[in-house]
């Protein structure tokens, strides 16, 4: 049996007949592994993607694993959630419990879904009511932000006076507002009482003509009540509020230094600047600062005929608290 044994897979081995025969047994052995290990092979081509076959790309993180905020889960699209204090939508059922407040409750004597003119987005929006000989509203509420704001803050909503809103024989009615202080207890509270620089407000609100306007305490103000400045969109144009359409209002307080005139208050309709004021003196004290965020339809004036005229409504819907500007979802409609 001498000579050499040949194979492409085994090495070339020689010797007595014995080695041969060992040879061919190694060969053999080999020769069956490969065959049943090389039949259960996968091939190339069976696991390769089908091209018409569509594969799922990673999700991105979602955002309600890494919320922040408070309020609603579903933050608007292009809000950045390192600066959102407060996002509500009021489309959950319990949305009121998800808000941090002080002296009172969250915004909202109840939600709305129909009719769809008062819902700006999503499904509901919410609402406070004024009611016939009354100053205050039902459902007027506020939020306080766990840490106090020291330098800027911003305000932004939509809003929509109901269909045949009235001011009535009021002064002016209150809207939204910001109200900062030394402490909690110290933020604006007492009207006619000038600050002293430990306290200050703005409130954003509109007139009988429906237009809108700062009324701001400061310790530099002219008398015991708060300082008005109109809100414009040209020298001759006053920008108003009129019922019956939704309108995206933003306001921006901006605190100053101690005992500096650096403070601003700045107000935009519809993402439009309508309302500047500069140069202001908030506080004289570090510790003054931005606490308190408040929605409410407030008839200004101390006698009965400068209450609300009758039952009427102010809708509200996707609110949002934040350090840095925040801008309009779309174009108001």
């Amino acid at each position: 049996m001498g000579g050499e044994l040949d194979s492409p897979d085994c090495v070339k081995l020689a010797g007595s007949g014995r080695e041969e025969m060992r040879a061919s047994c190694l060969c053999f052995l080999l020769a069956c592994l490969q065959l049943i290990f090389g039949c259960n092979a996968p091939r190339v081509e069976e696991i390769t993607p089908r091209s018409d076959v569509s594969y799922p790309l990673p999700r991105p993180e979602s955002k309600l694993a890494a919320k922040t905020w408070d309020g609603s889960p579903n933050l608007e699209p292009g809000l950045d959630p390192r600066n959102v204090l407060l996002f509500e939508d009021f489309e959950g059922d319990h949305y009121q419990q998800g808000w941090k407040t002080h002296w009172g409750r969250a915004v909202g004597a109840g939600t709305v879904e129909n009719p769809a003119q008062y819902v700006f987005a999503g499904n509901r929006s919410a609402f406070v009511e004024n009611k016939k000989g009354y100053h205050d509203a039902m459902g007027a509420g506020q939020y306080v932000p766990e840490i106090p704001i020291d330098d800027a803050a911003y305000f932004r909503l939509y809003l929509r006076l109901q269909d045949g809103f009235s001011t009535g024989s009021t002064n002016q009615v209150k809207l939204i507002s910001m109200r900062g202080g030394v402490s909690l207890e110290s933020t604006y509270g007492g009207a006619g009482t000038k600050s002293i620089g430990d306290k200050f407000s703005v409130d954003l609100c509109i007139d009988n003509s429906r237009s809108l306007h700062f009324y701001y305490y400061h310790p530099d103000q002219r008398g015991g009540w708060g300082d008005f400045a109109y809100c414009k969109f040209s020298f001759f144009r006053y920008a108003k509020i009129s019922p019956g359409k939704w309108y995206c209002v933003e306001l921006m307080l901006r605190n100053n230094l101690p005992r500096k005139k650096d403070g601003q208050l700045s107000a935009w309709l519809d993402g439009q600047l309508v309302g500047n004021v500069e140069k202001l003196r908030f506080r004289d004290v570090e510790e003054s600062k931005i606490r308190r965020f408040a929605v409410y339809s407030y008839f200004g004036g101390d006698n009965a005929w400068q209450t609300s005229p009758k039952d009427q409504r102010v809708y509200v819907d996707n609110l949002v608290i934040s350090r840095k500007p925040i801008g309009c979802l779309g174009a108001a409609h």
